[in-house]
């Protein structure tokens, strides 16, 4: 039979793997995509915000003036691509819990490097009345979402317009590792494992010590909640139209099972109800298994064994903010040679 022919093989289509094809195919390279879609995949419900500060003393997130610009950017250019809209500039809510919050807030507005981030304080009256805000909220500028799964599935039309998409689980038994990589009637020269939690399958990286988390979301219908901003309180409340609100998300490390859990859904509901007292209704519940790290960043780079397996997984929740970058720090290392970040690198294990 005659064996079809690509540079690159990329296993998975979440966020890193679809980000990874979007890359090479950018640079003429001659790719196929070997993906079984999955509803309960992390990248079909992610909530996709990209938030520059986070936690409760208000920081910077690692690298978010190189990443988060170079992402925004990266997306734009992939709506006019895709010829379809996921990308969503909604203003970002950090509701206050307290006096000290907003001593905080004042003290970063004040920071020459949090400046491009910290916007203006809304005073509690100014909120809107169906938001529990008593110290009121600050604005996070340039912060901005992606709709995952809308991005997933279109580049998913995309790859399948073009040929290069095999919808399959793929099978580590049938890959023979020579100078060149076959598997079935296929024929590589590289291979990147994008394969989100599924990498504990993966023989070849299993080493890599993944810290799985688990993550649950709500959609929820709240008639009388009146916002079109993101808010944030210890948990994101996301409009999506219609009074329709996606709500999440938790952090279970213990749990391997794609299904909502009892405590998952309380936790989410009254960290909801701290943020509006108002009455709503579920309408969906879902849950998902995040690719993470202990260190909380990606894992980036090729095998030590195997010259021509590489991996680009570990995104953990900010898989729409890493991907894009590092998706060119990989791709440069694959071409040039250029040396990755020894903090991303999978040489650290």
């Amino acid at each position: 039979m005659m064996k079809t022919k690509y540079e690159y093989i990329i296993i998975g289509q979440g966020i890193a793997g679809s980000m990874m094809a979007h890359t090479l195919l950018s640079r003429g390279k001659n790719i196929l995509v070997i993906d079984q879609f999955h509803p309960n995949s992390s990248s079909n419900i992610a909530s996709g915000v990209v938030n520059p500060i986070t936690g409760r003393k208000m920081v910077k997130t690692w690298m978010i003036d190189e990443l988060l610009p170079f992402a925004k950017q990266t997306y734009k250019n992939l709506e006019v691509l895709l010829q379809t809209q996921f990308v969503h500039e909604n203003k970002l809510l950090k509701i206050f819990s307290s006096h000290d919050d907003i001593e905080q807030w004042k003290k970063r507005q004040a920071d020459t490097e949090y400046m491009p981030y910290m916007g203006e304080m809304i005073a509690a009256d100014e909120m809107h009345p169906s938001i529990n805000a008593p110290f009121g909220a600050g604005i996070i500028k340039q912060a901005f979402g992606v709709n995952v799964p809308e991005f997933t599935k279109a580049t998913r039309t995309f790859l399948k317009s073009q040929n290069r998409i095999l919808e399959e689980n793929f099978d580590y038994d049938e890959l023979i590792i020579s100078d060149t990589l076959q598997y079935k009637n296929i024929e590589a020269e590289k291979i990147i494992f994008c394969e989100g939690y599924k990498a504990y399958q993966n023989p070849y990286f299993k080493w890599i010590p993944f810290c799985f988390a688990k993550g649950e979301h709500l959609l929820i219908h709240a008639e009388k909640l009146e916002t079109d901003c993101v808010l944030n309180k210890n948990i994101f409340v996301i409009p999506i139209g219609n009074h329709l609100y996606k709500i999440g998300s938790t952090f279970l490390w213990d749990d391997m099972e794609e299904n909502v859990t009892d405590a998952g859904r309380e936790e989410m509901l009254q960290k909801f109800k701290k943020i509006s007292s108002d009455a709503f209704t579920i309408v969906e519940e879902k849950a998902a298994i995040r690719p993470a790290m202990r260190d909380r960043r990606p894992v980036v780079g090729r095998h030590p064994e195997y010259k021509n397996l590489y991996v680009f997984n570990g995104m953990g929740t900010k898989g729409v903010s890493l991907s894009p970058y590092f998706s060119t720090y990989l791709a440069d290392f694959l071409e040039h040679n250029f040396k990755i970040l020894p903090e991303i690198s999978v040489d650290r294990f």
